[in-house]
């Protein structure tokens, strides 16, 4: 039988050293995070005030902080002297968020800006910090998208989430330095104006039924039949949602389509997402049919899906 001293040497010592170790290990990190904390946040705060004078060389006095609370935007700083402002904003990434600093004039012209910090792929995301990319945005007074940026070849995420970055920062610029306030449109009003502007909210009607679709709606110029496509969220190989592409298409009474809607959130934010842009979605307008509609490149799944999705509509007003 082991006596007591050997219990205390194979059993509790041990067990007593290692919780010791551990005690005073995890006081040295506290005590080390304490004294650099407040020292990386400085070299934070360094970076950014050099950054704004860099992209606003003009605003000599410095800036004030502005109190903003928009999804996206992380700070926003007006020049003293009032020669503009600055938005920091991010966007999702490849590899993560994808974070810009944005200086616009007073008229809400973007005179400069740079990427304060991203995890994109190197040699292909990493591209956004390439002059021939940013440079492109400068000057710019309008939102952005796809069709006006030349985006990086491969890198079409990366490229997709500096456009959001940039667009919150202007969109923060607005509400914010001008006052502005972007007005969220509900579903039926949304689905209303895809017969053009002035076209009263869309209302839910249980007159129509058809098994290929999801729901009707009506408006005075014509119905819009919802159906569903097999998207990214259901075939793909990354990002499977699990979930059908949801397509609002909207007819005149001569059959033809008058505007097509997607709810896209089964489908990859800056790619599959491509669907629901102008140069796509304005493809459909006038027919009566999908024929000679093409995928979108680099969109292949989400792309085919949303064919999918309007030709059953196409399909469904036929019958009804």
């Amino acid at each position: 039988m082991k006596n007591n001293n050997s219990t205390w040497n194979d059993l509790l010592k041990p067990v007593v050293v290692l919780t010791t170790i551990c005690i005073v290990v995890s006081g040295l990190l506290a005590f080390t995070n304490n004294v650099t904390a407040p020292i990386i946040a400085k070299n934070a705060a360094l970076a950014a005030d050099a950054a704004r004078i860099e992209l606003l060389p003009e605003a000599v006095d410095g800036f004030d902080p502005m109190e903003v609370d928009m999804e996206g935007v992380q700070e926003m700083y007006k020049a003293k002297n009032g020669a503009g402002y600055t938005v920091t904003a991010s966007g999702k990434g490849y590899g993560g968020d994808v974070q810009f600093m944005v200086a616009f004039d007073n008229d809400g012209k973007i005179v400069n800006l740079k990427v304060l910090s991203h995890s994109e792929t190197a040699g292909l995301g990493s591209k956004i910090e390439n002059p021939e990319f940013i440079n492109q945005f400068v000057g710019t007074t309008e939102e952005l998208n796809s069709g006006n940026v030349d985006m990086i070849s491969g890198a079409t995420i990366s490229s997709n989430a500096s456009i959001s970055a940039i667009n919150t920062a202007r969109k923060a610029f607005n509400q914010y330095a001008k006052g502005i306030v972007e007005v969220e449109l509900t579903l039926e009003e949304k689905l209303g104006l895809l017969f053009g502007e002035g076209t009263p909210a869309a209302t839910l009607t249980t007159e129509y039924s058809h098994p290929d679709a999801v729901e009707f709606w009506q408006t005075e110029k014509g119905i819009i039949i919802v159906t569903e496509g097999k998207g990214n969220g259901i075939i793909g190989d990354e990002h499977v949602s699990g979930e059908y592409l949801k397509a609002y298409v909207a007819f005149n009474a001569d059959g033809t389509i008058a505007g097509v809607l997607y709810d896209d959130s089964s489908e990859t934010a800056g790619l599959g997402t491509k669907i629901s842009e102008e140069p796509f979605i304005s493809i459909f307008n006038g027919k009566t049919n999908t024929d000679g509609v093409d995928t979108i490149a680099n969109c292949t799944y989400s792309s085919k899906g949303a064919i999918e999705a309007v030709g059953k509509a196409c399909a469904v007003f036929a019958q009804i």
